[in-house]
């Protein structure tokens, strides 16, 4: 059955239908023309879900302008029924304002509602100003008229008080002259009082200054007389008490309380003297028996050199101390790295039987050889199906069925004929061009050498054949370029604008797989289709099948999670489901996918077959609310 792009749901279902059915008669026949039946009907369902999948998210948009488009006419409405409501609500306002302005504008009925504000406004502003202005007044002159006869009181009592201090004031001064000559009375009796009060604490303070002086002298005499007598009576009966006069005396006790110090320093130095020998002593006997314990020679005149000679090989101990602690440590992580090679060496024998069991094989050289050859059978099948597209877009129909009409009357050799003729075609209309441009110089030139006699319009008429004949070819020509130039220009942009989203995705995650070695992906053009390159974070770049196979792995599951992120953005989510996908991922790039299938598992269930315990260990760290469930064997 050949191959026919999904239009409907339908469609889908029954080409699902149709591969279900084609299976089941493989399954039962095993032979080559039933398996050809199922590839190819697998084949068109993997194309369905693609197409379905690439314009996934047209319907998304659709869906969301609908509801984007629904809430803005909601708002619409319910911003026009507000705004009838202010109207009605102003109008009544309004009229409100008229009716209780209606004396104030008798004479002009007709304003506007803004003028009429203005006008209310002005005129209660007006009217409050006034008011404020009459009780300004009314105040004013109440407080002038109690300042004028508190004014009088003033003046009469200020003469009083300066006509008994013998000022008489004149009978025609006003308030102003009689305070300020009561000013000048009393600036000039205080700067008196100042002045007498302070003469007053000079004699106060200097008379008893005096006083206190008196006593201090009648007291030190008192003192030197009784220090005089007991000095007498102490010396009396000794050396001093003829030979000193009292009054020298106290030279002669600085130096007694020198001399006493002097002694008990001597006492102290002496002390210090015996205890240094009884320790130089006790130090000589420990030495020895230090020496005679180690079996060193003892030196009785040279218990220094001894001395020098421990500290020496207590040195040699430290270093040799020294060195036994480093090798220790040393032995201990080369144990350490000999027991993780050794675990190494298991895991590397344990998984190459996993991968030999896997492919049932003897050698390693077989599994490469097995895994080439199920990268050259994708590598055909994307070529199958690139070539179907590009088929159908090289002979103008929608679909392989209409391609196939379209050459069952064909066969290879005719197709090469037809081929090889309008090659040779093209290159006759080359030349014929050529030859004509040709023609026509030399048309010119003999145009230029001919008179004016019937010729010229002969061969004019033929210059114009040839220039009509010559514009036909080559607009036809340009028709044809130009039309395979616009069939490639809209392939291109039909393949990035249904894969912009999901590239970006997988970039993201491919990027975050690799820690950062890969910065992205992107494609290039090459010869019948484009090409998947990854960049890395140097600038250089490298194509899928130049990565090495860790990172071929990464990439396809990169892919992978940005076409379920697409399915599941139109359509209900189904599990993803992934069987030991990271056999050759490291300890932190797990750690990653890990965290991816975590941001994943809110959108669809994620479910990951494994029978490496590191891998749980590794998904119970990064995802907390992981289920694992151990299958018995």
């Amino acid at each position: 059955m050949p191959f026919v792009p999904p239009r409907t749901f339908r469609t889908a279902a029954a080409i699902r239908r149709y591969r279900d059915e084609a299976w089941q008669r493989h399954r039962g026949e095993l032979v080559g023309e039933t398996a050809d039946q199922f590839a190819l009907a697998l084949a068109r369902d993997d194309a369905a879900g693609f197409v379905r999948l690439t314009n996934a998210h047209v319907l998304a948009e659709m869906r969301a302008a609908r509801q984007r488009l629904a809430e803005t006419e909601a708002i619409l409405t319910r911003a026009h029924a507000a705004l009838d409501a202010n109207r009605l609500d102003g109008e009544a306002l309004v009229a409100e304002v008229a009716t209780a302005a209606g004396d104030l504008l008798a004479h002009n009925q007709e304003v506007p509602a803004e003028r009429l504000i203005e006008l209310t406004e002005d005129r209660a502003a007006a009217r409050k100003e006034a008011l404020d202005a009459w009780t300004k007044i009314v105040v004013a002159r109440k407080r002038a008229m109690r300042a004028s006869d508190d004014g009088a009181v003033t003046l009469l009592a200020l003469a009083g008080a300066l006509e008994s201090v013998g000022i008489a004031p004149n009978a025609g001064d006003s308030l102003e002259t009689a305070i300020a000559v009561a000013d000048q009375f009393l600036v000039r009796q205080t700067r008196i009082d100042a002045e007498r009060a302070e003469a007053f604490r000079t004699v106060a303070a200097k008379e008893e200054e005096l006083a206190n002086r008196r006593r201090a002298v009648e007291l030190a005499e008192r003192h030197e007389q009784d220090w005089l007598l007991a000095v007498a009576e102490t010396i009396r009966g000794t050396w001093l008490e003829g030979s000193v006069v009292i009054r020298g005396l106290g030279s002669v006790l600085d130096q007694l309380a020198l001399l006493s110090r002097s002694l008990q320093d001597r006492e102290a130095l002496q002390l210090r003297i015996d205890k240094m020998q009884a320790d130089r002593a006790n130090f000589i006997v420990e030495v020895a028996n230090a020496a005679i314990e180690v079996n060193h020679a003892v030196d009785d005149d040279d218990p220094a050199q001894l001395v020098v000679a421990f500290q020496r090989r207590l040195e040699l101990a430290d270093r040799a101390s020294e060195n036994r602690a480093s090798l220790v440590i040393e032995l201990e992580r080369l144990n350490d790295i000999k027991e993780s090679l050794e675990q190494e060496a298991v895991a590397h024998d344990q998984k190459k039987s996993e991968v030999l069991e896997i492919f049932a094989v003897d050698t390693l050289a077989e599994v490469i050889e097995r895994e080439e050859q199920l990268r050259e059978r994708d590598r055909l099948g994307r070529l199958v199906i690139e070539l179907e597209e590009k088929l159908c877009i090289e002979l103008a129909v929608d679909n392989t069925v209409q391609a196939m009409a379209a050459l069952d009357g064909l066969t290879l050799d005719s197709l090469e004929v037809e081929k090889a003729e309008i090659e040779r075609r093209l290159a006759d209309f080359d030349e014929r061009i050529q030859a004509q441009l040709v023609r026509v110089t030399r048309a010119a030139d003999r145009l230029e050498a001919i008179g004016g006699d019937s010729a010229v319009a002969r061969i004019d008429a033929e210059r114009r054949t040839i220039l009509l004949d010559i514009e036909e070819k080559a607009v036809r020509f340009i028709e044809l370029k130009l039309g395979v130039m616009a069939a490639a220009n809209a392939l291109r942009l039909y393949r990035e604008r249904h894969r912009s989203s999901m590239m970006a995705r997988a970039s993201d995650a491919f990027a975050l797989m690799t820690r950062g070695q890969y910065i992205g992906l992107t494609t290039q053009p090459v010869k019948g289709g484009e090409a998947l390159i990854a960049m890395q974070r140097d600038g250089q770049s490298k194509v899928a099948d130049a990565l090495s196979k860790g990172a071929r792995f990464q990439l396809y599951l990169a892919l992978r999670l940005a076409g379920y992120y697409e399915f599941a953005q139109v359509r209900a989510s189904v599990p993803f489901i992934a069987d030991d996908i990271m056999e050759t991922f490291d300890h932190v790039r797990s750690e990653e996918v890990f965290r991816l299938f975590g941001e994943m598992a809110k959108t669809g269930q994620v479910i990951y077959l494994t029978h490496h315990q590191h891998l749980c260990e590794i998904a119970r760290e990064v995802v907390p609310g992981v289920r694992i469930h151990v299958l018995a064997s």
